[in-house]
Parts: structure tokens; sequence; C-alpha cells
């Protein structure tokens, strides 16, 4: 569905992508994750034919978005982390957008709609934040897009909020498409992702399944020091510590994704041998 080769891209002077390469084949939920700065809004830009790329070659769904060709844009849709809405209501909203988007549903994104409670009597100036990103992630779930691309989706969402969208994501409608997060709040979406990219350095550092991760990492909380040692990473929590070590056991382990990302972030060398140590053995990519 996706495949980026040697991407180029660059603001100015400053290079943000340098021979960067992806490549994904399956429906699912794509963690996304990297430092500040790192591009991560950049490649949902470039996947989506807002920016385009300065070198290298960039596939999605079969088009070059950078084409811009109207049989691509209907069948992908982005919700940047910052956005406008005019003052209309959602039900202009959906006279007006829904449209463009062949695979649209009323009824979805009137479920939605319920389950976020989002005011159908009010327009978006009446509304709070949360109320409009509500609404902002309700049209675009129900646009079916084979191609989703979604930057910080749960900022500005409530403990209920971020519930209810995790909810309606998991809902069977959604498990043939492809929906790319990128996201800092790593522990509100684990449940969901099938999949975690991490970008680091203008490359892709990481890309591994969920199964992967789950059979070569082990992440948990012991009251000993001792016990850490040789872990890939640890960190104090009060009179405990918390650490990322390769896991040993035939079990599968949990991941939490959050203290992955800080192991990423501290000892990236120490998650990809272990990571790779385990499809080695497996001979099965991630």
């Amino acid at each position: 569905m996706i495949k980026v080769t040697e991407l180029q891209f660059e603001y100015g002077r400053k290079s943000v992508y340098e021979d960067f390469s992806l490549q994904l084949t399956q429906p699912g939920v794509y963690g996304l994750f990297g430092r500040n700065g790192s591009g991560k809004s950049t490649l949902l830009k470039v996947l989506a034919g807002l920016l385009f790329p300065h070198g290298g070659a960039v596939e999605v769904l079969g088009f070059k978005p950078a084409a811009r060709l109207p049989a691509f844009l209907e069948q992908v849709y982005v919700v940047p982390e910052e956005f406008h809405l005019p003052d209309i209501s959602l039900a202009v909203l959906y006279k007006t957008h829904a449209p463009f988007y062949p695979r649209f549903s009323g009824n979805d994104f009137l479920s939605y709609a319920e389950i976020f409670e989002i005011p159908r009597d009010k327009s978006f100036a009446a509304m709070s934040l949360g109320q409009k990103k509500k609404a902002v992630i309700a049209f675009a779930l129900a646009t079916h897009t084979p191609l989703l691309l979604m930057d910080e989706p749960t900022n500005g969402l409530d403990i209920v909020g971020r519930s209810q969208f995790k909810k309606i994501l998991s809902g069977k409608e959604h498990a043939d498409r492809m929906v790319i997060i990128s996201t800092h709040q790593a522990h509100d979406l684990e449940s969901l992702m099938s999949h975690v990219l991490f970008v680091d350095g203008g490359k892709l550092a990481l890309s591994a399944s969920m199964q992967t991760l789950q059979r070569s990492l082990y992440l948990g909380v012991t009251d000993n020091q001792a016990d850490v040692a040789g872990a890939i990473y640890q960190e104090a929590l009060g009179n405990q510590w918390a650490y990322v070590a390769c896991n040993r056991d035939t079990a599968p382990g949990v991941v939490n994704l959050e203290l992955l990302y800080k192991a990423l972030s501290m000892n990236k060398q120490g998650v990809l041998d272990a990571v790779a140590s385990v499809q080695t053995e497996t001979g099965k990519p991630s």
C-alpha cells in the first residue's frame, strides 16, 4: 500500500529526510514515533501529497501522491494536529464534504458523533476545542478511506474522549484500512496498534510488528535494581525500577510503548539488536 524509496526532503538548508525508505503492505494501525522535529508530520504530509519530495520515490495505493489525482485523493484522509473548521454544523459538514469520499458512511458518521457526544444543535464556533476535534475524527473515520493519516489525534481529548476514540477505531469496519498515527501519547493507543515505526536521524530506525516486539522484548517493573543488570533501558519509578530487556522466555512479553519509546531514544541499538535476534531466529520479517 505504501512504498517510499530513498526519500529526501529539506526545509531550506535543514535536511529532514535523507535516503529514507519504508514499505507497508498490510492493513492495520501503525504507530509512528520519533523525537520532536524528527519529521513525523512531514512524512504524513508527503504520503498525502501535501508536501512534495525533493528526491527519491513515493508510491501510495499505486499513485504518486504529488500528482494529486482525484482518484488518489478520494482514498486518503488526513487529520492534522492543528486544524480549522468553518462555522457550520455537523449536518452541513456532512452535506458539503462527504461527496468527495465515495466510501463515506452517513450512518457511521452519526453513530460516531453520538458515541463522541458531539452536540448536533451547535455550530463549530460554539463548540469547545475537544468537541471540534471529535467532529474532525468522526468525519475522518466515517470516510472509510483505505488510508487514514492522523497526527496527534488524541491531543485535546479528555480521558473519556480518548476511550471513545479507541472504541470506534477498534470497530470491525476499520479492520481492512491502513491507519498511520503519529503520536507522543503512546500509552493511549498501544492496545490498538499492530505495528510500530520509529523515525530517527532522518531514517527509519525501527519497523516491527507488535508480535515481534512481544517476542523480542520484556518490559517490566522490579523492586530491586540488581534485577535489571544488563537491561537495554531502565529508569527509577519511586522505589521501583522500570526496565526494558531482551525477552528470554518463550511466552510473549508485554509491550509498553511509552517505555519502549524511551528505550529507543536512549539506547536505540540495544532495542534493534534484540528485535533483530528474534527476526533471525524465526527467519521472518517484522
